[in-house]
């Protein structure tokens, strides 16, 4: 049996799989939380407009001192793994305590 886009039915389907992949800024928020030691902020902004299929992020946290722009990009990839694979595409960027304070003020 051929299904169409047209038939109601596998709409719906089609639907219901993009949402049960959706990622979303408090799925995101919690990995970090879980995992990055000396949390001190994050910063989650879905600018997708709220499809969760792209996210800039900012992550405050003392645990990357010592590291490069590098060693905290990968660090991050491997923490967001499950939720990049899901989405289309991320910003994120990783300071230390003091390198944040002199960014904003």
């Amino acid at each position: 049996m051929k299904f169409h886009l047209s038939d109601p039915y596998m709409v719906n389907q089609h639907q219901e799989t993009r949402r049960s992949r959706m990622v979303s800024k408090d799925q995101i928020e919690i990995r970090i939380k879980e995992n990055v030691s000396e949390l001190y902020q994050t910063i989650v902004t879905d600018i997708s407009g709220g499809c969760g299929q792209s996210f800039d992020i900012v992550v405050v946290s003392n645990s990357f001192q010592g590291k490069n722009k590098l060693q905290r990009s990968r660090w991050m990839n491997t923490v967001l793994k499950e939720e990049i694979a899901q989405i289309h595409a991320f910003s994120c960027k990783c300071y230390t305590e003091a390198e944040w304070s002199k960014i904003v003020t």
